[in-house]
């Protein structure tokens, strides 16, 4: 899933107030996806991955890997 997928899942379901929470928990959700939001890794970093996080981690990182589990 991409993050824009993931986000327009997540804004979907606040917009619902969709099955596990209510509409304020699934907007603080989206607002960790977007801190967690995929960029360009610079060529001098030694690695066949295209995007990482600003966690330091490749995309998706763990954090967005344990929230896409959760919602799939």
């Amino acid at each position: 899933m991409t993050h824009e997928e993931l986000l327009a899942l997540l804004q979907g379901e606040a917009k619902s107030a969709g099955f596990r929470m209510d509409r304020n928990a699934w907007l603080v959700l989206c607002d960790v996806v977007e801190l967690h939001r995929p960029s360009l890794i610079p060529d001098w970093v030694p690695t066949d991955k295209e995007f990482m996080c600003w966690c330091a981690h490749i995309y998706p990182c763990p954090t967005i890997q344990t929230i896409e589990k959760e919602l799939l």
